[in-house]
């Protein structure tokens, strides 16, 4: 079995600082290596520019999960609470909300306050 790949617009502060946050979360114990984007050869994964600017993406196991169900997919990686939470993201009413929520923030993560610089360039 192959080790899970959580890709991302590493340009991003919100996207550097949630996928680095969730990394660290020790309850979750998720287990991925992730990298920008920009440092991955896309072609490997089936991936081009556009989609990876467009969403985060987790490729494990020859699959690959975009989205929302890229964060269901890295979740079902890690411990207990990790997994039920990336089952619940799966469900039929859960999946489709959470879709709609990640493209809803995925637009406009140029736009999230936080810490992080915004860098985004989109």
């Amino acid at each position: 079995m192959s080790e899970a790949l959580v890709v991302f617009d590493g340009a991003c502060g919100f996207c550097r600082a949630t996928v680095t946050r969730l990394a660290r979360t020790r309850r979750l114990r998720l287990t991925a290596r992730f990298l920008p984007y920009q440092a991955v050869d896309l072609a490997l994964y089936g991936l081009t520019e556009q989609d990876a600017r467009e969403r985060m993406w987790l490729v494990y196991d020859g699959r690959r999960h975009g989205g929302a169900q890229a964060f269901a997919a890295w979740f079902a990686t890690g411990g207990p609470p990790a997994r039920l939470i990336g089952r619940t993201l799966t469900l039929p009413g859960v999946r489709h909300a959470a879709n709609a929520i990640y493209r809803l923030v995925a637009r406009n993560r140029h736009r999230i306050p936080g810490p992080w610089e915004h860098t985004c360039a989109i």
